[in-house]
């Protein structure tokens, strides 16, 4: 707006003093005028794209900061840390963007220190400031492609790779520095190549990981002072103390002790509640070798226990599947959106908000996705896999991610939408390869209808080397556990196809898909849908590897077969139909002579 204004205001200008000053004709003085527009004009508009005009933020900015973490309800101060963060991107010298790495264990407040920090820097404008999830490669691409769609710089088929690569070079927007956090990498190698390579950025990574150090210079956060947590929490000393002075679990006695009707804000006999828990027994300790003792800091486990009891995790069914669907699904968190294939919106919103009373549960400063803290959500898996529950919990997770996913239609255009989902697919497969001897056969069917839909979306999203990565591995894992003939293992092996298409390698997929073809018409017959599906795969290979004369004879087949199985008024027949035509333009010799698909599609 501003440029505009200015350019327009230069050309008027040029105009009037050109004809009044130095007496030129009008036509003369128009020329003159929108010579100097466009010598001032191109470099402003620039400027002003670049987001440099007045230190304007740029207009994406808040979809990249949506994504962190509202602030904790036991706010502890961190100011030596902080103090020490900005002392390290301050006085950064290198040619490249500062990495600072905030580490220590499980429950310190890693999270909380680096979402101050974010919080902070979008209270002073700062234009763009990306949180990324990255407890898993899935979720990190997830966040990263969105950021990348917030820049306008993924291109339709060309992948996450380019899109990603676009993203770590290019020039932050406006004079103030652009921040990028990865929360709770748990694989440093798996995250160092997305480390943005272009100066102006400030990263910052959250890790428990012992060589997050190798990343940058790091903050180690340590257990707060035991008068901090006192004064912030309004706990004694020794409940403080019992519970290990870790934030985590002092955010969730104070809310137990709140909330709990049998502790009337009793702390004492909070503590004694604690003490009476039999922690091995509730999360299966010497059944399948795990040790509580070893798996959680000291008081994190007891505090979480009790809170889920008093929340109603034992006796309410709304509050177990929800919290059973966070636990199973992506750890980077869910939206409301998907939550609400749970139950009733209504149901599931009073849900929330009772177990964020209870600080089992926080929120993003969009107020759309829910998550629960590492440590909560596997105190619940275990919990649940102490249970024998936890089959059932993937089954009901399977069946919400089953009425959210959509057709390849709508792949491109929900594609940030898609990325989560690939990303809560691959998180639930991993639950369920966890118990995959107890898993009933529905539940086993429905992941694996899931895993199918994820390499379906990534391809037609023109993500290619994910997909076949996907496919590949999908389509071994069905072959050694259901035979080469099994309806799966074929329907594996067609999207593996398609995903060599998608990855370029179309040619590669031709063997493959002709194998397919042929095991579907002596398993399934000529007549059967995968067949027909089969035919058309064979030829979208052929079409996309340049054999455009083979693709035309192929495409024609499945037209046929299309129309004489399901008819001529079919939408599959009609799509064949048109990728017909299409080859035909693309190779007319083979035109002379076939008619039938223009006269259905014209």
């Amino acid at each position: 707006m501003i440029a505009t204004g200015m350019v327009g205001l230069t050309f008027g200008l040029t105009w009037f003093l050109g004809m009044s000053l130095f007496e030129m004709s009008s036509p003369t003085a128009l020329q003159v005028a929108a010579v100097v527009a466009a010598v001032v004009g191109l470099p402003l508009s620039w400027w002003s794209f670049r987001g440099q005009l007045l230190d304007e933020p740029a207009e994406v900015s808040w979809l990249t900061w949506r994504r962190v973490p509202s602030e904790s309800s036991i706010a502890l101060p961190r100011p030596d840390e902080e103090a020490h963060l900005d002392e390290i991107f301050r006085g950064y010298k290198g040619k490249s963007s500062p990495v600072a790495v905030i580490t220590g264990p499980s429950g310190v407040g890693k999270t909380q220190l680096a979402a101050g920090y974010a919080r902070a820097r979008i209270a002073e404008g700062w234009p763009l400031v990306a949180w990324i999830n990255a407890s898993s490669p899935e979720e990190m691409q997830a966040g990263l492609l969105e950021f990348a769609d917030a820049l306008s710089l993924r291109v339709p088929e060309e992948g996450s790779a380019r899109a990603i690569e676009r993203l770590l070079a290019h020039p932050p927007t406006g004079t103030q520095p652009s921040v990028i956090i990865f929360d709770g990498v748990v694989n440093v190698e798996a995250v160092r190549p997305y480390l943005p390579t272009a100066p102006g950025w400030r990263v910052l990574v959250t890790s428990g990981a012992p060589d997050a150090d190798t990343l940058g210079p790091e903050i180690p956060l340590d257990l707060p002072e035991l008068a901090e947590v006192t004064a912030a929490s309004g706990l004694s000393e020794h409940a403080a103390e019992r519970l290990g002075r870790l934030p985590l679990a002092v955010e969730l006695a104070t809310a137990t002790v709140r909330e709990h009707d049998g502790l009337a804000g009793d702390e004492d006999a909070y503590l004694r509640h604690l003490d009476s828990l039999a922690v091995g027994e509730l999360l299966g300790d010497g059944r399948d070798g795990s040790r509580h003792e070893e798996n959680y800091p000291l008081g994190a486990v007891e505090a979480i226990l009790v809170g889920l009891a008093g929340a109603g995790f034992e006796t309410d069914q709304l509050t177990r599947r929800l919290l059973g669907a966070l636990a199973v699904l992506s750890p980077g968190g869910v939206s409301r959106e998907l939550m609400y294939y749970a139950a009733h919106p209504g149901s599931v919103e009073e849900t929330f908000a009772k177990l964020g009373r209870w600080a089992l549960l926080c929120t993003r400063m969009d107020g759309d996705g829910v998550l629960v803290h590492e440590l909560t959500r596997r105190a619940v898996l275990d919990r649940l896999r102490a249970e024998d529950a936890l089959p059932q919990v993937i089954g009901e997770a399977a069946g919400m991610l089953g009425r959210a996913i959509f057709g390849e239609e709508q792949a491109w255009m929900r594609r940030g939408e898609g990325d989560h989902l690939v990303a809560h697919i691959a998180a639930l497969s991993t639950a369920a390869g966890s118990v995959s001897a107890t898993l009933p056969p529905e539940a086993g069917e429905r992941v694996l209808e899931l895993r199918q839909w994820a390499t379906r979306q990534l391809s037609a999203v023109g993500d290619g080397g994910r997909a076949v990565e996907l496919a590949e591995s999908l389509r071994a894992e069905c072959e050694a556990l259901l035979g080469p003939d099994h309806p799966d293992t074929l329907a594996a092996s067609d999207n593996v196809v398609i995903a060599y298409v998608a990855a370029r390698r179309s040619a590669d997929g031709i063997p493959l898909a002709e194998q397919v073809l042929n095991t579907r018409i002596r398993v399934l017959g000529l007549d059967h849908p995968d067949t027909l599906s089969s035919r058309y795969t064979l030829a979208y290979a052929h079409e996309y590897a340049g054999r455009l004369d083979d693709a035309v004879l192929l495409y024609d087949r499945a037209y046929t077969e299309y129309a004489r199985v399901l008819g001529p008024d079919n939408q599959a027949t009609h799509d064949t139909g048109i990728a017909l035509n299409r080859v035909r333009h693309m190779a007319p010799a083979r035109a002379a002579g076939r008619h039938r698909a223009s006269q259905q599609t014209d």
